[in-house]
């Protein structure tokens, strides 16, 4: 999470270059969002789990048996005109990598939209929370990004449930959805899908 945040001062300073990161988690660890607090109320099951701050917002993440990727894009990029673009441009691609490995999946705005209670409180868990842009197969967020801006320069980065954790198994990971799944392929072809699409201007 450091080095995310590093990475957005990195482009702030230098506008001659994007950067895509893809990486991995060694041990179960609770990355909390810009906001959180370290004290707040989380599910008992992650008491013991490493915690650390995210510079995004949005909900705690569990990364456990997943893929980490992101970016960051300096002012002068044309997405800057339309930052939540970004988005699109990034979870299309994945979504398209997806397919190619086999499993089929959109984003939940493409799909039948589901019941929000506008008045109810945000689950502690992103995976349990729900956004027009996560991406879902079967019904179940697999990935879920968020954004933080500095001086023009974006920093996106998200989280890609590869499987669920033992400490959350309520919450499916593309693998149990599809256990043909081809993983292997997914991790090879995931950096220069995300590269790519970092290198459009706007989808």
């Amino acid at each position: 999470m450091q080095l995310d945040g590093e990475m957005l001062q990195q482009v702030v300073d230098d506008e001659s270059t994007s950067i895509v990161r893809i990486y991995r988690w060694d041990q179960p660890t609770v990355s909390l969002g810009y906001f959180q607090k370290h004290d707040e109320h989380t599910d008992p099951r992650l008491q013991q789990c490493d915690r650390v701050h995210r510079v995004t917002g949005g909900g705690a993440i569990l990364h456990d048996d997943e893929l980490t990727y992101s970016c960051a894009v300096p002012a002068v990029h044309p997405i800057r005109s339309h930052p939540t673009e970004l988005y699109c441009d990034v979870h299309s691609a994945i979504v398209s990598v997806l397919h190619t490995c086999g499993a089929t999946c959109a984003m939940r705005k493409d799909t039948a939209p589901s019941a929000v209670d506008p008045n109810a409180d945000e689950p502690f868990l992103c995976f349990l929370r729900a956004d027009p842009r996560d991406v879902v197969l079967q019904g179940h967020k697999i990935l879920g990004s968020a954004q933080r801006r500095r001086k023009g320069a974006i920093l996106q980065h998200g989280s890609i449930l590869l499987r669920h954790s033992t400490l959350t198994p309520e919450i499916p990971g593309i693998i149990d959805l599809c256990p043909d799944f081809d993983v292997v392929q997914f991790t090879e072809l995931l950096p220069k899908a995300v590269a790519r699409a970092v290198a459009n201007d706007i989808c």
